[in-house]
């Protein structure tokens, strides 16, 4: 419990950055068709990326596809058959993932993160160490002597497994910063594979910090929890490959969260003496269309239950695991209050559960 009587931790700030350079739609499923290995699952790849409804996607591999400067991080699969090898693509994410971690550690300012005393580092899209901490230290504002943790391959859910975490540690983590940052572009695979043509049309690159402490705020996380189905561990399944990280997507993903998120939610609600009705927002992790309209078919909510996870997935893609922050945060910035249950999905099956509560102004 804290001094004022309410147990969990609070939300001090949230910061975003998305890479610069984005593509629409239609420049998105021209670029990315050559990565397919036939004319006739290219063809298949541009009807992919139209019914996914993204208009814009942020990706910072572009920055390091300018033939004209003798840069070619993707070129045609005619001259490379398999896209960029798994060493090529590890080293470019310290390049660009340096720049949005120095973006989105301005919202904070230099005297909070100098009191930060435990960090934990969210990504499934780098496979080294030294990670994300490094940029983090490299800031110059964190101390690096901190509680550290680095939370990876736990693909969409990781930060809210990070919040969990966070939220575990209770008045002995001190003020805490949560860092998530996912550069999914370096990742698209050349493919037939209608599961890793659809990951190539879904996902984007982004990133969001948190600032948490048991000292009150607006925002308190009341309860955090993780579901796991083994059972159905195969339908989500994410893995390094010889040409970058590779997911597989079972098709009937969508409908076994639809069978088994009710009874995850019910139970969840129900240890914080709290039914569906008691729950003003709903933020979502925006996996796909497919995965929002289940969820929302799923847990019986009103229409416009999920239009924030909804724009957030029209305007930015899917960034996997900083994307439940940004959603938060618009939430929080058009004066959403009230009980809010936040979720996202990863591999294994996992469920990823918040549940907050955000003062009135």
């Amino acid at each position: 419990m804290t001094g004022n009587g309410l147990g969990g931790c609070f939300i001090h700030g949230i910061g975003t950055a998305l890479p610069e350079r984005s593509l629409n739609m239609e420049q998105s499923a021209e670029l990315l068709k050559q990565g397919c290995l036939s004319p006739r699952s290219a063809k298949l790849f541009q009807r992919i990326a139209r019914l996914t409804g993204i208009e814009k996607r942020h990706l910072a591999v572009l920055d390091y596809l300018d033939a004209a400067n003798g840069v070619e991080f993707y070129r045609p699969a005619s001259h490379q058959p398999h896209g960029p090898g798994m060493t090529d693509r590890t080293a470019l994410f310290d390049r660009a993932a340096g720049p949005l971690i120095d973006r989105l550690l301005e919202a904070h300012s230099h005297d909070r993160l100098g009191q930060v005393r435990t960090l934990v580092t969210v990504t499934c899209t780098h496979a080294a160490s030294p990670g994300l901490e490094q940029h983090v230290f490299a800031h110059g504002a964190v101390p690096p002597v901190v509680q550290h943790w680095n939370l990876g391959f736990m693909g969409c859910s990781g930060a809210l497994a990070a919040l969990r975490l966070v939220h575990g540690l209770g008045s002995s983590a001190g003020l805490s910063l949560i860092v998530a940052c996912e550069i999914s572009s370096l990742h698209f695979q050349y493919t037939d594979e209608l599961d890793q043509m659809t990951a190539n049309a879904l996902f984007a690159d982004g990133a969001a910090s948190m600032l948490l402490s048991s000292s009150r705020s607006p925002v308190r996380v009341v309860d955090c929890r993780c579901a796991t189905l083994p059972a159905v561990a195969g339908q989500m399944v994410w893995f390094a490959g010889d040409h970058g990280l590779q997911l597989r997507l079972a098709q009937e993903l969508p409908e076994t969260l639809a069978q088994h998120l009710p009874a995850v939610i019910k139970q969840f609600l129900h240890d914080n003496a709290l039914g569906p009705d008691d729950v003003e927002h709903w933020v979502v992790h925006p996996g796909g269309p497919q995965i929002l309209d289940s969820v929302e078919r799923a847990l019986h909510l009103p229409e416009d239950s999920l239009e924030l996870s909804r724009r957030t997935l029209r305007q930015c893609g899917n960034m996997s695991s900083p994307t439940v922050c940004l959603i938060l945060k618009e939430l929080l910035a058009t004066g959403g209050h009230g009980r809010t249950v936040a979720l996202a999905f990863g591999p294994g099956l996992t469920i990823e559960m918040a549940l907050l509560e955000i003062a009135g102004c």
